[in-house]
């Protein structure tokens, strides 16, 4: 299990992934610049305030929302 109180290597991992995922897909026209900012936004606001279990799930399933669910 995953420590709530720090993001651990895999954690690391998997953001990184994640963004090179979202920049591959504004390079590629799928996602809008104002899209990648708003994910890229609530990301570091869930870090900033400790919110590691939020930011693990934007690791994992942020990109879909991204398209999804931000994207004009």
């Amino acid at each position: 299990m995953a420590s709530r109180d720090k993001l651990t290597n895999t954690d690391h991992d998997q953001m990184d992934d994640f963004i090179g995922g979202i920049i591959d897909d504004y390079k590629n026209g799928l996602v809008s610049k104002k899209a990648i900012i708003a994910g890229l936004g609530h990301v570091i606001g869930a870090i900033d305030t400790g919110n590691h279990d939020e930011a693990r799930m934007w690791f994992s399933k942020g990109r879909k929302f991204i398209r999804e669910t931000l994207n004009d």
